[in-house]
């Protein structure tokens, strides 16, 4: 890929940021900090594209970056990461990751696209680990309301799991 217009490079951003959040998480502990290293490698390849510099694979060249950027911050935090660290790195490929980040961020998407209340107590009970009870409580609902939303929500996201599964696998 050579100079692109604005519309590739927001469209690019679109699709990839979360991805790559969820990328920079597996190098950084905090999502402020995944966060601007993905805002960092995006405002660097905006500075580049004007420049004579071609990129043949932006996804691969982008999820490459936000890699080197998160060593990078760790490096400079005193947290050199040692491979007992990341002792999953060297049997994961950059690709493995990618598809790992892309499927998250497909799974998160439909997780924002439940109906509002639905969401809500689907993230207190798997993100935040409550119980029934205690959602329904604090929700000033019926066991059996939070019982039936979960199920709800599951059977989208096992939906969704399955589109996921073929897009990738075919």
């Amino acid at each position: 890929m050579g100079a692109f217009t604005t519309e590739e490079f927001e469209r690019s951003f679109k699709e990839l940021y979360r991805p790559l959040c969820l990328f920079a998480l597996r190098f950084v502990s905090q999502a402020d900090d995944a966060e601007d290293v993905v805002q960092q490698t995006f405002a660097d390849l905006w500075d580049k594209h004007t420049g004579m510099n071609r990129i043949l694979n932006l996804k691969a060249y982008l999820f490459r970056s936000v890699r080197n950027r998160s060593l990078s911050v760790l490096a400079k935090a005193g947290e050199i990461p040692l491979e007992d660290a990341f002792p999953d790195a060297e049997d994961r490929s950059l690709e493995e990751s990618m598809y790992d980040a892309e499927r998250n961020a497909r799974l998160w998407n439909e997780i924002d696209r439940l109906p509002p209340g639905r969401k809500k107590i689907f993230l207190l009970s798997k993100r935040d680990g409550l119980t029934y009870r205690e959602i329904a409580d604090e929700l000033n609902l019926s066991v059996k309301t939070v019982e039936s939303q979960i199920g709800k929500a599951l059977k989208t996201l096992r939906e969704t799991a399955v589109r996921i599964y073929t897009f990738f696998f075919g």
